[in-house]
């Protein structure tokens, strides 16, 4: 609504009220020490009464009159999407006119919904009409425009953020650029009276800002701190708006999502959870209660050092309760039914007859896979899931979720990696003589790499793989054994070539076996100055884990591998589930889920259940492992 009356301001400042249930433009007029025509000159539709949650202009003083500036003023709604940018460019003024007569904005920046005072100055036009005519005269002169020639590694989104535009404006300025950028390409930008520098992708990413994010779910989401975000993205000073492209060190994005340097939003089970749906779940673990004498404590604490199997039941059932726990704070609703199934097979047979399982929408357990295999069997004409969730070895019935990816899905999870990143480095491969398949397969998508082959009795000469190890360049060096000896002779030799000569050395291998943990002759100081890098199907959580801590609280003691299992399977089952109590459907969503320490990614196998594909890459971060990106 365009407010017609003429007054003359110097200055003025204008914030935003929210009406609230009794008030009147009498009692809003007297709370801010001003008269109610002050109101109704801003807000003519107030002539009529005003409404609860209606939102008026407000001056922060009477209204003053000077011979300075003559000015009038239109009332703007804020739109979805709608930006600083955009509102000046429409009605012909500039940021700086729209913050100086709204206090609000320039605090607290445009929210959508909200009324913004626009000015309009005796010798500048009040609004831009897009008519023919117009956007002809646009075309043709482009008063406000340079020509950019976009350069390597800038996208549009640094450019975007660069400028102060949302992709939006930017695409609409340069409609030639919605399907991506071309180095060397001419495009238009705003002119600026100091050119601003595109930031690069090298050490930055970039987020557009979805509807209803604050600054609050952004902190969250990219674990900065508001002043952070805002050091890194000045314009928020002005205000969170949707659309806003803001920029991210690579460094706090390692978690997240990255497409071509742009953080990618992924569907999100918590944000489309339904309240109403209640989950009825069973766990079924082998606690052998029939085994212990409850009442003496020593033999329980004796019982559970030495069985294995109950170790991993307890740690494992440790991590769903932390779960459980997290669903009930999200206002979720589960039931839950705990079932001891023994660890053996009568015990597990006997369990699914003496148990109702009607409206159970899954089972979680129990721990070893012939067992997993009675329970999907017993339970499959019924369609209940049955997550298996310690085990990679395959259980072929259709109700089955296996959620350790097997070692082949990790083999080819470090070869994409390899095929992706490794054609500008000096790869040498090393295997011997039991690993000619993947040793065939590494040449095949990698031809740039020489073979270096160990010698007999499988160990390698330092003098001879030397001449081989580039000054100039990042080495990568890809080691496929099972043998222990020529591991450590290797990792011995190369870390003496990191440290000594300071050559770049990158040791990789797409299957990293238990020998490495389990040798004392492997050393993790050696891998951790090569950079080692492998697939796994976990990623290490940090000390500082929100998890881990509240883990400690409650407990004592950090998490196990296998308490943070617990805690990630159970927890991405129940979220699932609240989005569709149907567990295939909900899969089918075909979103990737990242908890404390796993990847979920599930598929459906052509004859038989689900399987999981999360799969991480890791890496020696100093004696760190972090995920590789």
């Amino acid at each position: 609504m365009v407010l017609m009356t003429s007054c003359v301001a110097t200055a003025q400042q204008y914030k935003n009220h929210k009406v609230s249930r009794g008030e009147t433009v009498e009692s809003i007029a007297e709370r801010y020490n001003i008269s109610p025509d002050d109101i109704i000159k801003l807000n003519p539709e107030a002539r009529r009464g005003v409404r609860k949650n209606s939102m008026l202009i407000i001056p922060s003083e009477s209204i003053t009159t000077t011979s300075d500036v003559a000015v009038t003023f239109t009332n703007h709604k804020v739109r979805r999407k709608e930006t600083l940018f955009g509102i000046a460019k429409k009605y012909g003024v500039t940021q700086e006119d729209i913050l100086k007569y709204n206090e609000k904005v320039a605090k607290e920046g445009l929210k959508k919904g909200d009324r913004i005072a626009i000015p309009k100055f005796k010798n500048k036009p009040v609004e831009v009409k897009e008519t023919e005519e117009s956007k002809e005269e646009e075309t043709t002169k482009e008063p406000s425009y340079e020509i950019y020639t976009v350069k390597a590694k800038e996208t549009k989104w640094g450019i975007a953020h660069s400028y102060g535009l949302t992709i939006e404006e930017l695409e609409a300025i340069n409609p030639e650029i919605k399907d991506g950028l071309q180095i060397g390409q001419e495009i238009k930008l705003p002119l600026r009276s100091e050119k601003p520098q595109v930031v690069s992708t090298e050490k930055y990413v970039f987020y557009d800002v979805k509807p209803k994010q604050t600054m609050y779910t952004l902190t969250r989401k990219f674990g900065v701190s508001q002043d952070e975000l805002i050091h890194l993205n000045p314009a928020l000073k002005d205000g969170l708006k949707a659309g806003m492209v803001l920029k991210l060190p690579v460094e706090k994005t390692e978690t997240l999502e990255v497409v071509d340097a742009v953080v990618v939003d992924k569907f999100n089970f918590i944000e489309n959870a339904n309240p109403e749906n209640v989950s009825n779940i069973v766990i079924m673990l082998p606690f052998k209660l029939n085994e212990m004498d409850i009442d003496s404590v020593s033999q329980t604490k004796n019982k559970l050092k030495k069985d294995r199997l109950l170790g991993l039941a307890t740690d494992f059932y440790t991590g769903s309760l932390m779960a459980l726990d997290s669903i009930k704070k999200l206002g979720l609703s589960v039931n839950v039914k705990i079932i001891d199934n023994g660890g053996k097979k009568d015990a597990t047979r006997n369990a699914i007859t003496a148990n109702d399982f009607t409206d159970v929408h899954a089972v979680i357990g129990p721990i070893l896979d012939t067992n997993v295999e009675i329970v999907a069997s017993e339970l499959k004409s019924d369609g209940i899931p049955v997550i298996s969730p310690l085990t990679n070895k395959k259980v072929d019935h259709r109700n089955v979720y296996q959620t350790i990816p097997d070692k082949k899905l990790l083999e080819e999870k470090m070869l994409e990696f390899l095929k992706q990143n490794g054609q500008d480095k000096n790869v040498i491969i090393i295997a011997d003589k039991t690993k000619a398949k993947i040793k065939a397969t590494l040449q095949s998508i990698l031809p740039n790499h020489k073979i270096f082959n160990p010698e007999e009795g499988n160990y390698i000469k330092p003098a001879l793989i030397l001449p081989h190890l580039k000054e100039d360049v990042e080495n990568w060096v890809i080691l496929e054994t099972d043998d222990l000896s020529l591991i450590a002779n290797v990792t011995s030799v190369l870390n003496s070539y990191a440290t000594s000569d300071k050559r770049k050395i990158v040791l990789l291998t797409t299957n990293k076996n238990s020998g490495y943990d389990k040798s004392a002759n492997i050393y993790n100081s050696h891998l951790a100055n090569l950079n080692f890098h492998y697939p796994s199907n976990r990623k290490p959580s940090s000390l500082d884990n929100q998890f881990v801590q509240k883990y400690k609280a409650q407990y004592g003691i950090s998490p196990s591998r296998t308490a943070i299992r617990g805690f990630d399977i159970t927890f991405d089952i129940l979220l699932r589930l609240a989005y569709d109590q149907n567990l295939a459907k909900s899969v089918r969503a075909g979103t990737e889920t990242n908890y404390v320490e796993s990847k979920f990614d599930y598929r459906k196998k052509l004859l038989g259940g689900f399987f999981n594909k999360g799969v991480y890459i890791v890496k020696y971060d100093g004696l760190e492992i972090k995920e590789a990106r």
